[in-house]
């Protein structure tokens, strides 16, 4: 899959401050809705909700990391070799910042 280097440079933390906004715009209209005091099994709803869009965030930028590592196997110029790789680390670098700046969803006080 041919993909544009400079779109792998951009997308990781473009997607990592969206979730930003996603997640905690979430937290907020739930706990103004009371969303954490309805349970779901063992968790609310609220949690559940922001677990699934961590789970969906990590694997968009894991997706990504994975293309821009595919995509080095291509023909390719060796300045788009190295935005390439560069843009492999930056999702790579967004899939860790995701995890520890979004992972508190898991066991943090909600409200």
């Amino acid at each position: 899959m041919k993909v544009s280097p400079f779109l792998l440079l951009l997308t990781g933390f473009v997607i990592w401050s969206g979730a930003f906004l996603g997640l905690y715009g979430a937290q907020a209209t739930g706990c103004h809705l009371g969303w954490h005091q309805i349970n779901i099994g063992p968790i609310s709803a609220l949690r559940l909700l922001l677990a699934v869009m961590l789970v969906a965030t990590v694997s968009l930028i894991a997706g990504l990391h994975v293309i821009a590592a595919r995509s080095l196997g291509e023909p390719q110029s060796e300045n788009a070799r190295l935005l390439i790789k560069i843009g492999g680390m930056l999702q790579a670098a967004a899939l860790v910042a995701t995890v520890i700046t979004y992972g508190g969803v898991m066991w943090l006080t909600l409200c």
